[in-house]
């Protein structure tokens, strides 16, 4: 089973709605408390309804992690026993079979059949029942979230949907180093394979708990000037490379980096909002929600 909605492609033309996405994107203010877009999720089910064959098959592999974004989100609902939010409950862009399964009446039956529905198009999923209950809601997450990222990676050529991926497993493996170390978790982390930054070299970064080195990492990820890496903050070099990555790629105004930097912005600047009004403490957890990260 796929993760995404089988809805009929649009029969829009690449250019027009490139076009449209250009004029939406360039009315984005990541520095305003206001906003001109929908809710980001809303965003997204907008634009993929709008793609046509062509962009949904260049795209696949990015719109796979969105779908399994909403679906990781659902289930952390679920097996925590509480009510899904509206915006979860409304959403189009995961296949509605998936949405119906994930409503089954314990954790356990919802984990088998989950695994038995996806297994054939994403082999990751192998054992997830077992993960489940060794490991409980986080097991299931990080076997997700990593699993769609190689996955991706695997089918994605060498564009700007391979760049973005392999730029989230190295934004990923950096913050959930960063977590380890928060938490004092002297258990060595899972990271994901398939980033810039090997995952040996990463582990020796963990092991030795060189702060300085991974701010390091962060700082040439972020295309930051070295001399700024004593003040650089992790989270926010993260989001600049990623900025960065697409506002370069999406400089082609004909490339599919216009829909993935649309989509990316739409969300900072809800993030960005967010940022404004918690306290510093919950940055990298809010952050990791809205990467799945």
């Amino acid at each position: 089973m796929q993760l995404l909605a089988t809805t009929q492609p649009a029969e829009l033309p690449t250019d027009a709605l490139l076009a449209r996405l250009r004029c939406r994107r360039a009315a984005i203010d990541l520095a305003s408390d206001r906003t001109t877009e929908a809710p980001p999720g809303e965003v997204i089910e907008w634009v993929y309804r709008r793609l046509n064959r062509r962009l949904r098959k260049q795209l696949c592999p990015f719109l796979d992690l969105l779908a399994m974004r909403n679906l990781v989100l659902a289930l952390r609902y679920l097996l925590a026993e509480q009510d899904l939010p509206v915006s979860l409950r409304q959403n189009t862009l995961l296949a509605k079979p998936l949405q119906e399964l994930i409503m089954a009446p314990d954790a356990e039956t919802t984990i088998v059949r989950l695994e038995s529905a996806l297994i054939k198009d994403y082999p990751f999923v192998d054992g997830l029942a077992i993960t489940w209950r060794s490991h409980g809601p986080g097991g299931v997450e990080q076997q997700l979230a990593s699993g769609i990222l190689q996955h991706g990676l695997n089918r994605s050529g060498k564009g700007i949907v391979s760049r973005t991926l392999s730029y989230l497993v190295d934004m990923r493996n950096c913050l959930v180093i960063k977590k380890y170390w928060r938490w004092q978790v002297n258990q060595a982390p899972q990271l994901t394979a398939g980033g810039s930054i090997s995952v040996e070299r990463l582990i020796r970064v963990w092991a030795v708990r060189d702060e300085d080195r991974l701010a390091t990492l962060v700082t040439k990820l972020g295309g930051l000037p070295t001399r700024n890496l004593e003040a650089v903050n992790l989270e926010q070099g993260l989001i600049n490379g990623l900025t960065r990555l697409l506002r370069e790629a999406g400089r082609d105004p004909l490339g599919v980096a216009v829909v993935i930097e649309y989509l990316w912005k739409t969300q900072l600047a809800a993030h960005n909002r967010l940022l404004r009004n918690i306290l510093a403490d919950g940055r990298q957890e809010l952050l990791e929600e809205v990467l799945l990260l």
